[in-house]
């Protein structure tokens, strides 16, 4: 968090220094006037735990002592029209987490649970409320944490967003992974790959969702990094792809055209699930996409006379 105050550490050791406040109070209602939201105390609260975090980590001889620097934020804060009980009440709050978590962290995993528990959280009002619409408190509530939990692991809504959308594509790419490095032939590989394709859109709709109506930029970078992702398994692909030509279980054709071309189409298919408000399941579409990719649309092989004909009425 104290990445997002970068001259609080600074104006700290000053105030230490100089025994002197005031250039301090100036700093700090700087600092929370600019943090986002408007609810003062919470902005005072966020201002307040990343001042506490830089002042602990300063020498002793240099530090201001506590008493001021609680001082000073009490008194910006009611300058700002912070509400005292209710400060008070939030940073009782913080305080009684704090310990909660430290007790709980010396018996090991408790903050990746916690972690995981607000990530859950965040997934589920994200896709029934929208990006712009969830707020931090519901998630909060959802997750049965405090506001200022959730700000100790993810310091914003957006950056909330940006790692739960990352952690679930890392998912993703965790089990193409482990089916592209398999002995596997490359047929079984394909299937394989669209199943857990399929079933990771399914499973994840809701974010998918608001991720392609309120962050389309960021579905276009995904996509483009998960294909980039996969390319990096390509050799190995390759490789199961020269021992099927060699079978004649594949044509001979430019990989990196079908390997597109199959991407294209695939993504074709989510799309009209997502046009149709993902109404079906995508794994119901895996018989009838497989059979295109594997085997085409056409009932029967096109003759040369055929394909001579139908070229030249292009």
């Amino acid at each position: 968090m104290t990445k997002a105050f970068p001259n609080l550490a600074f104006a700290l050791k000053r105030a230490g220094k100089k025994d002197n406040s005031t250039d301090l109070a100036h700093v700090l209602r700087h600092m929370i006037s600019a943090v986002p939201g408007d609810d003062v105390s919470e902005r005072t609260l966020r201002v307040f735990e990343a001042a506490v975090n830089e002042w602990g980590h300063l020498p002793a001889e240099s530090r201001l002592p506590a008493s001021v620097l609680a001082r000073t934020f009490r008194a910006v804060a009611a300058e700002l029209g912070a509400s005292e009980g209710d400060l008070l009440e939030k940073l009782l709050s913080t305080a009684l987490e704090h310990a909660a978590g430290e007790k709980a962290g010396r018996h090991g995993g408790e903050a990746r649970r916690t972690r995981e528990r607000i990530l859950a959280a965040a997934q589920e009002v994200f896709s029934q409320k929208g990006f712009h619409q969830a707020t931090m408190d519901e998630i909060a509530e959802r997750a049965d944490v405090g506001k200022g939990t959730i700000y100790r692991h993810f310091p914003s809504k957006e950056n909330l967003f940006h790692q739960l959308v990352q952690i679930r594509l890392k998912e993703l790419e965790a089990e193409a992974e482990r089916i592209l490095d398999s002995d596997d032939d490359v047929l079984s590989m394909i299937e394989k790959y669209l199943k857990i394709y399929f079933e990771f859109f399914d499973r994840n709709q809701g974010l998918y969702r608001v991720m392609v109506r309120e962050h389309p930029d960021l579905d276009e970078r995904l996509q483009d990094l998960y294909v980039e992702k996969i390319m990096r398994r390509i050799p190995r692909l390759k490789r199961k792809i020269r021992e099927a030509r060699h079978q004649d279980v594949l044509k001979d054709v430019n990989f990196h055209t079908v390997f597109h071309g199959v991407m294209g189409f695939i993504h074709g298919v989510i799309q009209r699930w997502l046009a149709q408000d993902c109404t079906y399941s995508l794994v119901d579409e895996l018989p009838t996409v497989r059979d295109v990719l594997f085997y085409g649309f056409v009932n029967k092989p096109i003759t040369r006379k055929e394909e001579k004909t139908w070229t030249s009425t292009q």
